[in-house]
């Protein structure tokens, strides 16, 4: 009789050698060091706003759009204005970019260090508050006020503050370290919630967890801004 020894062995180490192949494409044998990296590049691409193709289809697996910007303060002003919160992010981050640098952990803790460049949102606000103050002034603002009141002229600086970010006119490069978190199932997380440096590298050194400015009292949803006299 033949010995079938071998071709169950043969069997038998495939199966090893498949299940060490999954094993390495599942990530089981990554070092802390590489699954805390992983991790923080995910949340870095979470601010990558996706790029839509020829038939204006944006990628399914874009991990746009993040699941906390650090500007709640900021949208909560914002929205009062009728401010799309997504327009306004993609606009924010039109020109973000990052690139990932070494990791440092110890104990279910750590760090991965992050060099990251955005135009900056404070220049930006800055030069439309800029040229809004020379456009009220003008018969073209007490139009617009015409036409469509405080709400109209505030849709007009927001205009100009998306002119600025996209014309990317101060982008700011900074290195941050991310900490980051190991869970009782072995994964990292980012530790980002209310961390006033990550997200002003984020903004190109703007900050923006305080807000803009204090929230308007109910029913005073228009900012003051009307045309000069």
């Amino acid at each position: 009789m033949r010995d079938k020894r071998p071709l169950v062995i043969g069997i038998v180490a495939a199966v090893l050698i498949g299940a060490l192949c999954g094993a390495f494409a599942l990530g089981v044998f990554r070092s802390d060091a590489e699954r805390a990296t992983d991790a923080v590049t995910e949340l870095m691409e979470s601010y990558v706003v996706p790029v839509a193709d020829e038939d204006g289809k944006e990628p399914e697996d874009a991990a746009w759009p993040a699941a906390d910007y650090g500007d709640a303060a900021t949208m909560e002003v914002l929205q009062k204005y009728g401010v799309n919160a997504d327009e306004w992010h993609r606009h924010c981050f039109g020109h973000f970019s990052y690139q990932m640098g070494e990791a440092s952990v110890e104990d279910g803790s750590g760090t991965v260090s992050v060099t990251v460049t955005n135009t900056s949102l404070a220049a930006a606000l800055e030069a439309a508050g800029a040229d809004f103050s020379s456009f009220s002034s003008t018969q073209e603002a007490e139009d617009a006020y015409a036409q469509g009141g405080k709400a109209g002229l505030f849709t007009n600086l927001v205009q100009r503050v998306y002119d600025h970010l996209d014309a990317n006119e101060s982008p700011v490069t900074t290195t941050i370290d991310v900490p980051c978190a190991k869970g009782e199932d072995g994964s990292w997380e980012p530790q980002v919630s209310g961390n006033e440096s990550f997200f002003s590298a984020l903004y190109g050194g703007s900050n923006v967890i305080a807000g803009l400015a204090p929230a308007p009292a109910e029913g005073d949803a228009a900012a003051e801004a009307e045309p000069a006299a």
